[in-house]
């Protein structure tokens, strides 16, 4: 499986050559959404400098001033992805109703639909091969630049359907599926928008993973019960802290051993991308 930066490398030379075919083909068959597209295509250029650099950046050891290390630096990265996303999606909109105000009409022809064609197979395959490979490494960056690849892949869909119109007769199709385009990449923008938000403000990690984490503690023996569990996510580790009581009358050692069979439980719940702290506490006797 290709790592995180050699996906993105291979990202940025599909997104160069499809910025060249985009623009080149929309000027010459006059296609506002082709172009549009095209300049998509750019904004996902951009996305993949700006995630490469946050992946050297993440990748960099904890020190005496980021005791947590420097992971926050790929989330920092989604934001600012996700921002480029948002401003890409207003221009397509804004330039897409200036046409229409215009009274903007364009019967691109076959060129425009086999370009947005083209695009859609390359933008979809490359929103599943960075996705699969977000998913592995936990990249938060990584997923942002999937969605930036699935979200031009819609823009070349909207392009496409834009272009059938105005070979069938609907001339202004063009500039409605330059809308489209516009509206489907602020939706993509402002939900990675939300995540990294969501992260960079110490939120608890997804339910679903909360929810495996308490089923791994409650599964160690010797745990009667555990209380004020907190997690976070710093990039692409976890961090968990978790109070669990045990046995008031056991000793220091098997306090402590039981302490380590909970870190190691709850990591491996989380794939093993886990800081764990276990405080262990006596449990109260039923009076």
């Amino acid at each position: 499986m290709q790592g995180d930066v050699e996906v993105t490398l291979v990202g940025a030379a599909a997104n160069a050559c499809l910025l060249s075919l985009k623009l080149g083909v929309g000027l010459a068959v006059g296609s506002v959404a082709l172009v549009a597209d095209g300049v998509h295509s750019l904004s996902d250029l951009t996305s993949d400098v700006v995630v490469l650099g946050g992946l050297r950046l993440a990748r960099r050891p904890a020190d005496d001033r980021h005791a947590y290390g420097h992971g926050k630096f790929e989330t920092l990265t989604a934001a600012v992805v996700a921002l480029t996303l948002l401003g890409a999606g207003g221009w397509l909109i804004w330039e897409a109703i200036a046409g229409l105000a215009r009274g903007l009409e364009a019967v691109p022809g076959g060129w425009m639909v086999g370009v947005a064609f083209a695009s859609l197979c390359a933008k979809e395959s490359l929103y599943r091969i960075t996705a699969r490979v977000a998913r592995a490494t936990g990249s938060s960056a990584l997923a942002a630049n999937a969605w930036h690849h699935r979200s031009d892949a819609f823009s070349s869909l909207a392009v496409m359907v834009g272009g059938v119109a105005g070979l069938t007769g609907f001339p202004q199709g063009d500039a409605w599926a330059g809308i489209a385009v516009g509206l489907l990449v602020g939706w993509a923008a402002v939900r990675l928008l939300l995540k990294a938000g969501h992260e960079l403000l110490e939120g608890a990690l997804p339910a679903g993973s909360v929810a495996r984490v308490a089923k791994a503690i409650e599964e160690v023996e010797g745990v009667c019960a555990w209380h004020r569990l907190r997690t976070r996510a710093v990039g692409r580790e976890a961090f968990v802290d978790v109070h669990v009581k045990v046995d008031p009358e056991i000793s220091v050692r098997a306090g402590h051993d039981l302490a380590t069979e909970v870190e190691a439980a709850v990591r491996a719940a989380l794939s093993g991308r886990a800081t764990v702290t276990v405080h262990v506490e006596p449990a109260k006797e039923e009076r």
